[in-house]
């Protein structure tokens, strides 16, 4: 990307950024390498990069990017609840649990990390547990349709099927 060299890392964020919107994943990319050669600690790089291993299921790399991410702002809610989407996805439950319970320790309205967390309870076999992090979710983000579904999931195991269907 020589015809980027003179732009500031800003710009070539804003660049990135244009690119992972219009879902030009390798160019957003290689736009965020740039920034990080540059600027290795610029967290916002990482957590998009991590971000976009995510959508193409390249799980250890985007492990590689948000431990990083981690390193450089420990108390960062989304990067944990990140990571632990990507554990979730390696199969590794109990690093996602941990991941989940971390991002609500530093954040405790994070709705979307109550809901993962609340799946890897299902997952699990803990449906009170997971019943507790749905209601959460919905108490916290009253307009989560994931929540709701999740919730409305768990309560049809639990034999709650009139709140299933409230939920659904």
């Amino acid at each position: 990307m020589d015809e980027n060299k003179n732009l500031t890392v800003e710009k070539i964020f804003s660049l990135a950024l244009n690119n992972h919107q219009k879902n030009n994943i390798e160019e957003a990319q290689d736009l965020y390498y740039q920034i990080l050669k540059i600027n290795p600690g610029h967290i916002h790089a990482l957590k998009n990069l991590g971000a976009t291993f995510i959508s193409q299921r390249e799980y250890l790399k985007a492990k590689d990017i948000y431990e990083k991410a981690i390193e450089i702002d420990s108390n960062s809610a989304d990067s944990y609840s990140n990571l632990g989407i990507v554990f979730k996805n390696l199969g590794e439950l109990q690093k996602a649990k941990d991941c989940f319970e971390k991002a609500i320790e530093i954040d405790p309205n994070f709705a979307n990390s109550h809901n993962n967390l609340g799946n890897i309870h299902a997952a699990i076999g803990e449906s009170q547990k997971a019943k507790d992090c749905f209601e959460k979710a919905i108490e916290i983000d009253p307009n989560s349709a994931s929540a709701y579904s999740n919730l409305g999931s768990i309560l049809c195991e639990l034999g709650e099927y009139q709140k299933a269907k409230d939920c659904f």
